[in-house]
């Protein structure tokens, strides 16, 4: 049911880790079909933190990483990651699982 609200296409550029320097690896660049929704909110981002939203991007599901990027897959999410929306890169402040019975989808908060 969801598919057929997601009527716009972004980038997620997935962060693939650091080198023995420290040195982020290139991103890989993924095509996805989300609902973007640009309304300001006041959140509490993944620090604990009181921030502002500039908008919430509804997505399908998908496994939320935080320790080994190198292994990960095309149907993964992070902190690390950016958005690109309409060419503009948006870090992620928080990511939410939705769930009434059972999971549907992710809302992932953008700056």
């Amino acid at each position: 049911m969801l598919k057929a609200y997601l009527t716009d296409t972004i980038t997620l550029k997935q962060f693939m880790g650091s080198d023995k320097w420290g040195a982020h690896l290139p991103t890989r660049d993924v095509s996805v079909r989300v609902r973007v929704d640009h309304t300001e909110r006041v959140i509490m981002n993944s620090a604990g933190q009181l921030v502002t939203s500039t908008g919430k991007v509804y997505m399908e599901l998908r496994t939320i990483m935080s320790v080994d990027f190198a292994h990960r897959t095309l149907n993964s999410i992070s902190y690390q990651d950016v958005l690109t929306i309409d060419g503009v890169d948006y870090p992620i402040l928080r990511i939410a699982v939705a769930q009434d019975f059972r999971k549907r989808h992710m809302e992932v908060y953008i700056a």
